[in-house]
């Protein structure tokens, strides 16, 4: 996604890196490994999101840049290059989503790898802004849901308030990737996931990771 936008500081001594969110001092930029996954992922974010030194979309685009794209989200328009995507038939669409009711457990599937591309939707932001965007947003209305049911706990933890049970856009990714038998490239996402986490509990004390 091309868009003109400043990170936000998690420290008034450092600026941020536009592209990792991490402060300067411990921007992990050139030392991201990068992976190419089979699977595309395509997250649906706000402007909002984007300004959060914490998002972890942007850290899944700069490890696995050729398969992952950022779309954005916005109230009175709609990503027509998502629904293009969507509607081209070498693509397999799933939306990654809770189903938290019976309202929409009939589009609740088992991933199927099937000979088309698989394409995992994620919606990027807090738990009321995902819901907002799902509710709004009448192009996913057809998709089918895969309804993720983690056994452990999130490992993300720089925001107050993250709902228990709920994963984060990058942990959502990296649980899609396994189901595609992409366990290696999964793996790979998880430890720059956590140097990020550890990198960025670092920054916000104005100190360099060690």
């Amino acid at each position: 996604m091309n868009s003109i936008y400043k990170v936000k500081q998690i420290t008034s001594l450092y600026d941020s890196c536009n592209t990792c969110g991490l402060p300067i001092i411990n921007c992990l930029c050139d030392s991201a490994p990068k992976i190419k996954t089979d699977a595309k992922i395509w997250i649906l974010s706000t402007e909002k999101e984007l300004y959060r030194p914490s998002n972890t979309a942007r850290l899944l685009e700069l490890v696995n840049p050729n398969s992952t794209e950022i779309f954005l989200w916005e109230r009175t328009k709609t990503p027509e290059t998502l629904i293009s995507n969507l509607n081209n038939e070498i693509y397999e669409p799933f939306l990654l989503f809770p189903i938290e009711n019976n309202e929409n457990k009939s589009r609740k599937v088992k991933y199927k790898n099937t000979r088309k591309i698989p394409a995992f939707i994620i919606i990027d932001g807090t738990w009321k802004e995902a819901r907002k965007i799902f509710r709004r947003s009448a192009y996913l209305e057809k998709l089918p849901i895969i309804s993720l049911e983690p056994n452990f706990k999130s490992n993300y933890d720089l925001r107050r308030g993250v709902v228990d049970g709920n994963l984060c856009t990058i942990e959502v990714a990296m649980e899609a990737l396994k189901i595609n038998g992409e366990i290696e490239s999964s793996q790979v996402i998880n430890e720059f996931f956590n140097l990020f986490l550890k990198s960025y509990k670092a920054g916000s004390s104005s100190h360099q990771v060690k």
